[in-house]
């Protein structure tokens, strides 16, 4: 019984390490990416009409990709991106998914920003799916990627109760 409580203290305080390590670089990436947000401020004024003044949040990374015209490659926090060029006198341009929209324009504007919605709806955050999988029963959620500290730690000592699988077979639909 000691040391499973030992096993899960360790388990916890790795947990945590690596969570606030994980805290920090998201910080300093949504730092860099803010940056060109805030050196162009129509960009920014644009992101927050197309998705909101929280915008920062589904953001991972904007790049300069072309000088002229300025075009930005927006990626998004599931990987999926879109591109912002500007075209002068404070105007962009979007391109969400192969389709061109002209934020100025209402109805343009919606669509475009329906379009950011669903993008951000593909594939959504596959970073936390990968952390809900196991590979050994008494290892826990996450416990392979806590490293070789919780490894450290050894298997429990006493067998985890045996629990009797179910035999039902489901029926298969045609």
């Amino acid at each position: 019984m000691m040391n499973k409580e030992l096993l899960l203290e360790k388990y916890i305080k790795v947990a945590v390490k690596k969570a606030l390590k994980e805290a920090e670089e998201q910080q300093r990436k949504a730092e860099k990416a803010m940056y060109l947000v805030y050196r162009f401020p129509g960009l920014k004024k644009l992101m927050e009409d197309l998705m909101s003044p929280a915008f920062g949040r589904y953001i991972n990374n904007i790049d300069i990709v072309a000088p002229k015209p300025t075009t930005f490659k927006i990626e998004l926090i599931n990987g999926q991106d879109f591109n912002v060029k500007y075209i002068g006198k404070g105007k962009f341009n979007v391109k969400v998914s192969g389709k061109q929209y002209h934020p100025d324009n209402l109805g343009d504007a919606e669509r475009c920003s329906q379009s950011i919605a669903d993008l951000l709806e593909l594939n959504y955050a596959p970073a936390e799916g990968k952390e809900q999988t196991s590979t050994t029963p008494e290892a826990g959620p996450g416990a392979e990627e806590l490293g070789p500290e919780l490894a450290a730690a050894g298997p429990e000592t006493t067998p985890p109760a045996e629990t009797p699988a179910p035999e039902e077979e489901t029926p298969s639909e045609a």
